[in-house]
């Protein structure tokens, strides 16, 4: 278990704490033996462990968002402020080469055109993100209380076997 396991950090705190108690589980099932469970310390160091992964991921994901958003506003400051000078000059007859101003002006339009695109598909395409990530979850728990499930049918029917195999040794 380590902080290496998680790809995909951006999933809701209650779906990402499922995730951390699902780890915890198996770390827990993988590491009992049938004389003692796992020690607590153990389970609270793993525990510790995996908290402080998904706080750490949260904070990167935080920053990175950050940065990006930083960036587009530089990019629509430039674009805004080319758009504006050099259609100010453009309309004032005061640009030195008419060609030049427009094509910088229509650089500049473009510019602010493609910020406004990124900005606007950026929630959209995380919507969907996070519709998936939403299925997957659900697959994941559905999949773990199948599994929860046989794992109880199969204790039930060890124990079952044992007496069947203890009676007929009675009986012999």
């Amino acid at each position: 278990m380590d902080a290496a396991d998680d790809d995909d950090e951006i999933g809701t705190p209650e779906e990402k704490a499922e995730v951390i108690v699902l780890k915890l589980e198996r770390f827990i099932r993988d590491n009992r033996t049938l004389a003692k469970g796992v020690s607590f310390r153990k389970w609270q160091e793993l525990a510790k462990l995996e908290i402080a992964a998904a706080i750490r991921s949260k904070e990167v994901l935080r920053d990175l968002e950050s940065r990006a958003l930083d960036r587009a506003m530089i990019v629509l400051g430039v674009g805004l402020a080319t758009v504006g000078i050099w259609g100010s000059l453009l309309a004032m007859d005061a640009a030195p080469n008419r060609i030049i101003a427009g094509t910088l002006t229509f650089i500049g339009g473009m510019v602010l055109l493609w910020i406004a695109g990124a900005l606007g598909l950026k929630s959209p395409v995380r919507r969907f993100q996070a519709n998936r990530r939403r299925s997957h979850m659900k697959k994941v728990r559905a999949l773990h209380a199948e599994v929860l499930a046989l794992e109880s049918y199969l204790k039930k029917r060890k124990k079952q076997l044992e007496e069947e195999i203890e009676d007929m040794g009675e009986d012999a």
